[in-house]
């Protein structure tokens, strides 16, 4: 007998049937539930695009580094911070914009938020540039060198490599006086983000400090290709080319078209223009207002060292007693700048204080003491071996003071690098020597940088040789010598009321010597060069 249910309506399926309003209402809420899934995707696309795009808008406008473009640039982050607050590489660029406005642009108001927001990019984990950048930024800021450069050498083991990391190394080096180093890191930012005016600026202006004046308008000139309106790269350009003896127009429409954009120049860009303005008086022996708009710039922003090196300067011109303990003020607010040593001692030096100019150079060794730059076969020498610069100056210096041993014992220190001074420092020793009478010995030393072809680049030195061939009674060679040296004086923009001086003083020595006929072939020659 078949099993039954029990009931009267006989078997039924075991499964309950669907009512037709049951199955419709199932796919009703499947079909909210994939709606509103899709709104949710299709509106988190559009956060995503919306950020994307004002991330890269900020990115454009901080690449272009005018103070308007970073404030743009902080403009769309905070746009992108009210769609998305975690945003973690917006987050370490907006750090990296603040930093600079701290840093470079002496904003104190932005310390605070470029702390912020690296801690929060720290904290969500960015791994961009910006974030590793601004950590060493700050370090630095920190006056914590040492740890800046390990940090950094910890990422590069890592294999880290961005233009914000060689940006900032270069930074670390410089203030760890590794000016040799920080050269090349300069150069390797530069290179791999040469469309970006920040990079150049940097390496130029570390050049000026260097007292490297072509190469830094060089460098400055790259910065303005990427950027033609950008205000730092404008006016460094203009100082490098002012402390070279040039460019003096130039300088003056670029002070008057960036101070008349008030609106949007920072502290230190405020200072930047009034030190151009002070060099351009010095450049024109206006001392007094040179201090004054010196004294502006400072007042713009007492971290402007090249202020405090022009008023230093302008101070020496006057021969002013203060001149000395300016200078050393130049040089504490930028302690690895060889600018303010170098070019101070010859300014105090020029200006009678020899003392100071010696106290000057005696500051610079200590600083440079102990920095170590590569040698070859991989080992390392004193920064200082290296220096024939250091060592020109400082035979200069000791001569200046009547130190002739001290001064001779520096030159031969700088003949012994073989570097770009090398033809300084042979003229330089055999200038010495022969002021010491001792013909034989400054001879070769001579023919090295004032060769017979005429195509030796110092002048003094062709000078010098003529002295010594008149010393010797060669005095037809002796002519053709001195003649070269005003020749090559005159291309180099010595005034001609100079050169026809120091002609009419050969002429009086022939005639001293006997040579009457000599003496007149001169003065026609002479006279038709400097005509």
């Amino acid at each position: 007998m078949a099993a039954t249910n029990g009931s009267n309506g006989g078997q039924r399926d075991w499964r309950r049937r669907e009512s037709l309003p049951s199955a419709l209402m199932q796919v009703g809420v499947v079909a909210v539930l994939l709606a509103g899934a899709v709104t949710y995707v299709v509106h988190r696309g559009s956060v995503r695009q919306q950020v994307d795009a004002r991330m890269k808008a900020a990115r454009t406008q901080a690449q272009r580094d005018n103070p308007a473009d970073l404030r743009q640039a902080l403009a769309e982050l905070d746009a992108l911070f009210q769609l998305d607050a975690d945003a973690r590489d917006a987050r370490a660029l907006a750090a990296d914009v603040n930093m600079r406005l701290w840093l470079e642009h002496r904003q104190p108001e932005a310390e605070a938020k470029a702390r912020e927001h690296l801690a929060r990019a720290e904290a969500l984990d960015s791994r961009s540039g910006e974030r590793y950048g601004a950590r060493a930024l700050l370090l630095l800021a920190e006056g914590k060198a040492t740890e800046a450069e390990k940090y950094l050498e910890d990422l590069k083991t890592q294999g880290a490599k961005s233009p914000k990391l060689a940006l900032a190394e270069a930074q670390t080096l410089l203030a760890r006086g590794r000016l040799s180093d920080a050269r090349q890191a300069f150069a390797r930012a530069s290179e791999a983000a040469w469309r970006e005016p920040r990079y150049p600026v940097a390496h130029g202006e570390a050049l000026l400090d260097e007292g490297l004046y072509a190469q830094a308008a060089e460098a400055l000139k790259k910065a303005t290709a990427a950027n033609a309106d950008h205000l730092r790269a404008r006016l460094s350009l203009a100082l490098a080319r002012l402390y070279q003896g040039t460019g003096r127009d130039e300088a003056t429409r670029t002070v008057s078209d960036v101070l008349a954009r008030e609106a949007e120049l920072t502290p230190a860009l405020k200072a930047r223009a009034r030190v151009v303005r002070a060099a351009l008086a010095l450049a024109e022996g206006n001392a007094d207002e040179a201090l004054k708009d010196a004294g502006e710039a400072l007042a713009a922003s007492p971290d402007e060292h090249h202020a405090l090196f022009i008023r230093a300067r302008a101070l020496a011109w006057k021969k002013d007693a203060g001149a000395r303990t300016a200078f050393q003020e130049a040089v504490a607010k930028r302690r690895t700048a060889p600018l303010l040593y170098l070019d101070g001692a010859r300014a105090l030096q020029q200006a009678g204080d020899g003392e100071g100019a010696l106290a000057l150079l005696d500051a610079y060794e200590a600083v440079f003491r102990d920095v170590q730059v590569p040698a070859p076969e991989g080992k390392t020498v004193g920064a200082l071996e290296r220096d024939d610069r250091y060592w020109l100056a400082r035979g200069h210096v000791l001569e200046a003071l009547v130190r002739a041993e001290d001064a001779m014992a520096a030159y031969d220190r700088a003949l012994a690098v073989k570097g770009v001074s090398m033809a300084r420092a042979q003229y330089a020793k055999a200038a010495l020597l022969l002021a010491r009478k001792e013909y034989d010995a400054a001879r070769p030393l001579l023919v090295e940088v004032a060769p017979e072809s005429g195509m030796g680049a110092i002048a003094e030195a062709y000078e010098a040789m003529g002295d010594l061939l008149f010393a010797k009674g060669e005095f037809a060679n002796g002519c053709q010598h001195y003649f070269f040296g005003l020749s090559r004086a005159r291309l180099q923009g010595t005034p001609v009321e100079t050169l026809k001086v120091k002609a009419t003083d050969v002429e009086k020595r022939l005639v001293s010597a006997g040579q009457p006929a000599m003496a007149k072939a001169w003065k026609n020659e002479a006279d038709a060069l400097l005509q």
